[in-house]
């Protein structure tokens, strides 16, 4: 062996960046055996090439092909063991030709690349002058085993570097959302990692909608505009994928419902975002057709990533709807105490002015009742601050405030109950009417508390319709029956005396046997304002 060769299979073995070592090695071997081309190819379980490298064919020669061989024809008999020898390639039994471009090859060594007994690529060199002899081949076998692992160290190292970038971002989004829980931005930067980091081309993050509904809220690549506010079709496979928690690869985007613009993808992978065994988004990544596929160890590692970030964006969500339902309850708590205080002492004070002035002599009177008109202007302004005041809660969508309910309850009871409501029909049933939306909210907000406190559920059913002039909440939870909640009186009393103001009724009581949802039924059922 030469000095060349051992330099080489030194260098091999000290060397961890995984290009650099390819080179090296298709370097020597060119150099060992006058060979015109040398290669190497990784392929996968399947005989499909999912990484390339070459020596000696003009890179705008490749740019034509651009596409790696598989396993297949004179490629697939190369043994496990030893060498396949040819002295012209072409008049193999199993040769299938060239791809068009391609330059005309003659003489052709072939070898397995094996790590623990198992083949994972191929080492091709060909067109050497005259034909291979037993020294070229002794040669390239001891240079193969050498690169083989010198490959799988390389494999690993890089490996270990991207954990260690995926975790870095996922640190990065978890300190950018506790710093700031409303920052949006988040959500582009947990699609651009993602893109970056599995060399995906097209990304999606898909959201829930409090209809049951997910769709593609954040998009990047070529095909993000396209992408952008699609919904997932619920037989589809990235739904089977949000509802197990079990992410998915593929050669190309499975399952037999697949959305339009997403047939033409290739590679693809889905990994599920799941906080607290409940499902709150799905990340989907997609290479172009002809790219190496992604493999398990793409999945675990984008897996993890998702699960924290689903983690950081469970936590954010419910600093943010605490941080503004306590900014909320502060407006209002101020708004009361300007009507118990402030108000009633104005009031008092115009009443008592008002009285005076009848008793005093025409100039004092008068002066009074300048003094008079001064304190009802501050009456109206108090009044005027009291209603902004409201106003931040009441102006709000009820779809918001709702789901800010939902978002608080989810974190008492530990799981995310199932929501359907039909927001037009609920919105037309509010009318504009504040105190009912207030009254609905109040309702909701109770009676999620009474599961949480006394259901001991592992499951809620919740609908909110308003068909028919009715307004109607149904709460459906497996847990331990109505006994728990009707000993706590205060809730259901209220429940019922809200019901009652509104010539409604609340009920609590088992479902009925046979009923689609088994379990406690908690109904509240009210004339709509609309």
């Amino acid at each position: 062996m030469s000095d060349a060769m051992t330099d080489a299979i030194v260098s091999l073995n000290l060397e961890l960046d995984l290009a650099h070592t390819l080179d090296m090695l298709l370097t020597a071997l060119m150099d060992q055996t006058d060979a015109k081309y040398a290669a190497i190819n990784v392929l996968d379980e399947d005989g499909i090439s999912v990484d390339f490298h070459y020596k000696g064919m003009p890179s705008g020669v490749w740019e034509h092909i651009r596409r790696a061989p598989n396993a297949v024809g004179v490629l697939g008999n190369i043994p496990d063991e030893g060498t396949l020898v040819l002295a012209d390639l072409t008049q193999h039994p199993a040769f299938q030709g060239m791809p068009r471009h391609h330059p005309p090859m003659g003489s052709f060594l072939g070898t397995a690349l094996k790590v623990r007994g198992s083949v994972f690529g191929y080492l091709y060199l060909a067109s050497k002058p005259g034909e291979f002899t037993p020294e070229d081949e002794a040669a390239v076998e001891a240079l193969a085993a050498a690169a083989s692992v010198a490959i799988d160290n390389a494999q690993l190292y890089e490996k270990a570097l991207a954990r260690e970038r995926w975790l870095n971002a996922s640190q990065d989004i978890t300190t950018a959302l506790l710093a700031d829980p409303g920052d949006e931005e988040v959500f582009e930067t947990i699609v651009r990692s993602a893109k970056d980091l599995a060399g995906a081309v097209n990304v999606a993050l898909v959201l829930p909608g409090m209809d049951g509904t997910w769709t593609m809220e954040i998009t990047a690549g070529p095909q993000a505009t396209a992408l952008l506010g699609l919904e997932l079709p619920t037989e589809g496979r990235a739904f089977e994928v949000i509802e197990s928690g079990l992410g998915v690869i593929s050669a190309e985007p499975p399952g037999n419902t697949v959305l339009e613009v997403v047939r033409g993808f290739g590679p693809t992978l889905y990994a599920p975002l799941s906080a607290e065994h409940r499902p709150v988004g799905l990340l989907m990544l997609w290479r172009d057709r002809g790219m190496p596929t992604f493999t398990a160890e793409d999945l675990e590692i984008a897996q993890r990533f998702a699960t924290q970030a689903a983690m950081a964006l469970s936590v954010a969500e419910l600093s943010h709807v605490k941080g503004k339902t306590q900014l909320l309850e502060e407006r209002q708590r101020l708004a009361d105490d300007l009507h118990d205080f402030v108000s009633q002492e104005l009031f008092a004070t115009a009443m008592q002015i008002e009285a005076i002035s009848h008793d005093v002599e025409p100039r004092i009177a008068a002066r009074l009742s300048r003094t008079l008109d001064h304190v009802k202007r501050a009456q109206h302004e108090v009044r005027g601050v009291m209603s902004s005041l409201s106003g931040h809660r009441t102006s709000e969508p009820i779809s918001e405030r709702i789901r800010r309910e939902i978002v608080m309850a989810t974190d008492s009871m530990g799981f995310a109950p199932r929501v359907q409501v039909d927001w037009g029909q609920v919105s037309h049933a509010v009318g504009g009417d504040p105190s009912l939306s207030d009254d609905l909210v109040a309702v909701v907000r109770e009676m999620l508390s009474n599961v949480a406190r006394h259901s001991q559920a592992t499951s809620v059913y919740m609908a909110v319709s308003g068909a028919d002039g009715r307004l109607v909440v149904e709460v459906v939870d497996d847990g331990i029956g109505p006994g728990g909640a009707t000993n706590r009186h205060s809730g259901t009393s209220n429940l019922a005396n809200r019901a009652l103001r509104r010539n409604g009724t609340f009920t609590l009581a088992p479902s009925r046997p046979g009923a689609e949802r088994p379990g406690t039924v908690a109904e509240w059922n009210v004339e709509g304002a609309g």
